[in-house]
């Protein structure tokens, strides 16, 4: 049987070099070998192979010339015999989209070291991992999705199999010291894979698990048809936070300390995050690894792929990603709730949410969202966040006429799966549902960059949306604390971060008081007000200025000594406050008994439509 052949060979752990040797029969005179030069799910180049450190290519005969064309690609002169490619890479990159080694584990995604042969990318690809012969890898063990074949067995170094190359680097693998928990979605085993020896309660995450993937299961009817099985790999670090979506498994980065510890009753803000994060990657099996934009079939690796869709991709599993946790009875329905307040005024409260519509940010991820700057807040508008509020809203609008998203999603899973999905996918499957005026309006929301109708939203759910100044730039949910429902703490709009002992601008956001008294990013602030400034005294001090007053702002800005005038003023009201208007729509949203106290009767008149 003809196939490509791939030998990743950790070579020098501490040195962080993996030898690749590649094998194949040439079928044309010249062959391609090419590096991606960005890894699916991930909207960036990250020009893979500048980590190529050597290459050359060789048959029975003697070298072969292999020709550079570009940062990424060389062209190969074959003769009629079998050609044999080795080179080697450097690989420390601290992320789930590349290749990692240290004396703990070695990280692998194939798209970050596997070289493409043109015309051989539908041959099945074999690769090739033997146990690392250092002594501190004596204990290690290999853990991904990829078939085992021969005498290798699951979680053991070897031979493993792919389809074709889109398979093979669309399959991360994990070697190092781990712990392994196994469990069943509708009879499909399900595995959690977790590097290093870590004080947590790996039973729970694997049940929790369990119930998070039955949640979104359930949002499609059925797991996808080819699931025969699927791994969560999870890299525990010192600090870290990340996931990548695969068709089989997905690859997760986090802190030690996102791990559910033995004594933990209820989930904590670590533990609930590293939750949704396994949600959001579960969901993707559906949502992106199998439904995608029609531009994405296939991908083409050597440069960006552009669509406007991803607010659709990435927004709408933002949603359910924590949805499914207080459905699955993870966290109580008042832990949900501040969760989306914060979402809520994560979108509110930035600028760009008057300045980007969602359908430009999705087509600008690889510039503009994955290359932000300290003016984000004010140009680039989240795809994830807004777009988990426009399906909030569709939700919501569904609900009310006796659908739900959920059936949305299901409808277009089954109409789009072959083809793909184009811009007017969704508007035309709300269409053809018969919901033609909802349709026409969630266009308005995707091309446009307007506030949504978060309020009328939230009322069809049961909810209460009303929004209140914040109290400082890190202020994103829940009610003003009492001693500031009358007075309001003046808001600098500035984001601000202790560097070289002084308070140091990072943002300045649009129209704010900061904007307003003319500060820029890199000011480090000194006095206000006649008196010297600290992290910890300003937030004191703009409590006890009068409102409407103008004070005296001292700063550096590089190596000139400035005096500003900076207005005493508070935040516009862009924080969410959820409470319950109707109890029974709020539970019956989330499946789940709502306890929270409800509003009053005076407050509640429902908000007009927009």
């Amino acid at each position: 049987m003809e196939l490509v052949s791939y030998q990743l060979k950790i070579q020098d752990i501490a040195a962080h070099h993996i030898e690749v040797t590649l094998k194949f029969t040439p079928q044309q005179p010249i062959h391609t070998l090419s590096m991606p030069a960005w890894i699916p799910g991930s909207y960036m180049i990250r020009d893979f192979a500048k980590h190529l450190l050597s290459i050359s290519a060789t048959d029975a005969a003697g070298p072969l010339v292999l020709q550079q064309q570009d940062k990424q690609s060389w062209q190969l002169t074959c003769r009629q015999q079998p050609v044999t490619v080795v080179y080697q890479l450097y690989a420390f990159d601290l992320s789930v989209r590349a290749a990692y080694i240290d004396d703990e584990l070695a990280v692998l995604n194939p798209a970050a070291l596997c070289l493409a042969v043109s015309d051989l990318e539908n041959l099945q690809q074999q690769l090739i991992v033997p146990a690392p012969e250092s002594a501190v890898a004596a204990s290690w063990r290999l853990a991904t999705a990829l078939t085992p074949v021969g005498s290798t067995k699951a979680l053991e170094f070897g031979t493993y199999q792919a389809a074709d190359y889109a398979s093979l680097i669309d399959s991360p693998l994990l070697a190092g010291v781990f712990k392994v928990e196994q469990f069943e979605v509708n009879t499909i085993p399900h595995f959690l894979v977790v590097s290093g020896n870590n004080l947590a309660d790996l039973p729970r995450l694997a049940a929790d698990l369990q119930q998070i993937c039955q949640q979104q299961c359930n949002v499609f009817g059925r797991l996808p048809a080819d699931l025969h099985q699927y791994w969560f790999l999870l890299w525990v670090t010192e600090q870290g936070y990340g996931g990548l979506e695969h068709k089989f498994s997905t690859l997760l980065l986090c802190s030690r300390y996102d791990l559910p510890g033995i004594q933990l009753q209820q989930p904590d803000d670590n533990y609930q995050q590293l939750l949704a994060l396994c949600s959001h990657e579960y969901f993707h099996s559906w949502w992106v690894k199998r439904l995608m934009p029609a531009e994405f079939k296939p991908y083409q690796l050597a440069a960006e792929q552009y669509t406007s869709q991803l607010w659709l991709y990435e927004g709408f599993t933002s949603y359910f990603d924590d949805l499914a946790l207080v459905r699955a009875g993870l966290i109580k329905p008042e832990r949900y709730m501040t969760t989306l307040e914060k979402t809520i005024s994560r979108v509110t409260r930035s600028p760009s949410d008057a300045r980007q519509s969602l359908a430009d940010s999705s087509f600008n991820a690889w510039t503009k969202f994955y290359k932000q700057d300290e003016n984000a807040i004010n140009s680039v508008v989240s795809y994830y966040g807004k777009g988990a509020l426009v399906a909030f809203c569709l939700d919501a609008a569904l609900r009310e006429q006796g659908s739900s998203l959920q059936r949305l999603c299901q409808y277009m899973y089954q109409q789009y799966l072959e083809s793909g999905t184009d811009e007017q996918s969704l508007f035309a499957s709300l269409t053809e549902l018969g919901y033609a005026k909802l349709a026409d309006a969630a266009l308005n929301w995707i091309s446009q960059s307007k506030p949504l109708p978060l309020q009328h939203a939230a009322w069809q759910l049961g909810l209460k949306l009303s929004f209140r100044p914040a109290a400082d730039h890190n202020d994103l949910s829940g009610p003003a604390k009492a001693d500031s429902q009358t007075h309001f703490t003046a808001y600098l709009a500035a984001g601000l971060k202790v560097q070289n002992g002084l308070l140091t601008v990072t943002q300045v956001m649009a129209d704010g008081a900061a904007h307003q008294a003319g500060m820029m990013v890199g000011d480090q602030l000194l006095a206000l007000a006649g008196w010297k400034i600290n992290e910890h005294s300003l937030p004191e001090l703009l409590q006890r200025l009068e409102s409407g007053s103008s004070q005296q702002l001292i700063l550096y800005r590089k190596d000139r000594v400035l005096i500003l005038q900076l207005p005493i003023q508070p935040a516009a009201p862009k924080i969410a406050v959820l409470q319950v208007a109707d109890k029974d729509k709020a539970s019956d949203w989330l499946q789940s008994d709502v306890m929270v106290q409800t509003v009053t009767i005076a407050d509640q008149a429902a908000p007009a439509a927009s």
